[in-house]
């Protein structure tokens, strides 16, 4: 038997539909599927919303859960935020940093130290704002190419190098996966 959890909705979803609802639900899917039924335009606002330009954090708690971490129980409360696509924090604490620097060094400018102060925090703020508009790199979070394997043929532990990057020339004992320059397999190799 379920228990009643408390639903909030919140920005525009809230606006729309309501701050907080108490469901009998388990997962937040069915609560997700609970306020569908419940609520008129509700599930049509969901799946038009990245047309607008938003997609949607679902917190358990105050723990952000993935997609596939939807049908998983618990008895917090859950959370539905509106996110703008594409958005991201971060530069925003640098910028801030920034505009407090410019502050403080205004107030210390007969001081040796409030132009350069103020000088460095005008440089923070534009690196803050630069860091907010440009892309977020993959980095880390890729995940593994299935193309990108070890090779023992060979010898180095993983092909890196993608076509078209410089490649390096390593002199005396390689300690360091390696970079195949050209390959090719015929027919006659394979037998």
């Amino acid at each position: 038997m379920n228990t009643l959890r408390t639903i909030r909705l919140y920005g525009v979803l809230g606006t729309r539909f309501g701050r907080v609802h108490n469901l009998a639900v388990s997962t937040p899917q069915e609560a997700i599927r609970a306020l569908s039924v419940r609520m008129k335009g509700f599930e049509r606002f969901l799946l038009t919303a990245k047309a607008q330009g938003l997609t949607f954090a679902v917190f358990n708690g105050k723990r952000n859960i993935s997609r596939e971490e939807l049908v998983f129980s618990g008895q917090d409360d859950i959370r539905i935020a509106p996110m703008i696509i594409g958005s991201k924090n971060a530069g925003v604490f640098q910028t801030i940093l920034g505009a407090v620097m410019v502050v403080a060094g205004a107030f210390l400018w007969a001081t040796p130290f409030g132009a350069p102060m103020v000088m460095s925090g005008v440089g923070m703020m534009l690196g803050g704002v630069v860091q907010m508009l440009s892309p977020m790199p993959g980095g880390l979070a890729r995940r593994e190419d299935p193309d990108n394997k070890p090779s023992y043929a060979f010898g180095g532990p993983v092909n890196t190098v993608a076509q078209g990057n410089p490649v390096p020339i390593g002199y005396g004992r390689r300690r360091i996966g390696g970079a195949i320059i050209s390959a090719g397999i015929y027919a006659e190799d394979q037998q």
